[in-house]
């Protein structure tokens, strides 16, 4: 059985990849950054050392964009690029 994503909006063109591309990369980062926030404001956090938080937004940061890359496979069909089948468009935009 393919694979059918829930909105087909494969990036079978540039300006669909470089849309979807910027949407997963702006929900990583800002997720990313609300976690070092987070961990700024925390109490129980405050203690840590600066290389402590690094190693913890870095890894937060790993598992958020997973996560994130999941969700927009499934979502959008996010990762087949310009490799997907015909019919596609060669075209720049």
């Amino acid at each position: 059985m393919p694979f059918k994503p829930i909105f087909d909006l494969r990036a079978t063109t540039i300006r669909k990849a470089f849309f979807l591309n910027a949407i997963v990369l702006a929900a990583v980062a800002t997720i990313s950054i609300e976690l070092r926030r987070y961990l700024d404001k925390r109490k129980e956090t405050r203690g840590l050392k600066e290389i402590q938080k690094f190693a913890v937004t870095m890894i937060g940061t790993f598992i958020i964009g997973v996560l994130i890359y999941i969700a927009a496979r499934i979502i959008f069909g996010f990762g087949e690029g310009l490799i997907a089948q015909q019919p596609f468009v060669k075209k720049l935009l």
